[in-house]
């Protein structure tokens, strides 16, 4: 599995909006590297969830998205780094 990290603000908004057109429910783990806590789990129907739950993070905040549907997920987790909202 890969896994996408785009640093365009707009590649990764479209990579995004793909991925609750396409693929809904998509599951959300937000990760928080270096700072010795474990991941928070979220399920999003739509972007609008997505937006409310990155409002909420600090930087250096991982977000992980993947749909719900693809157990082996062959195309990638797409990757949103705090630093890079809003998206």
């Amino acid at each position: 599995m890969k896994t996408s990290f785009l640093e365009d603000t707009q590649a990764l908004r479209t990579a995004v909006e793909k991925l609750f057109e396409e693929k809904p429910p998509v599951l959300v783990e937000v990760r928080f590297p270096k700072m010795g806590t474990s991941s928070d789990w979220f399920l999003c129907e739509d972007a609008a969830t997505l937006d409310a739950i990155l409002e909420r993070l600090g930087p250096g905040a991982e977000v992980h998205l993947n749909s719900v549907w693809d157990l082996k997920n062959q195309a990638g987790a797409i990757v949103v780094p705090t630093s890079s909202r809003p998206l």
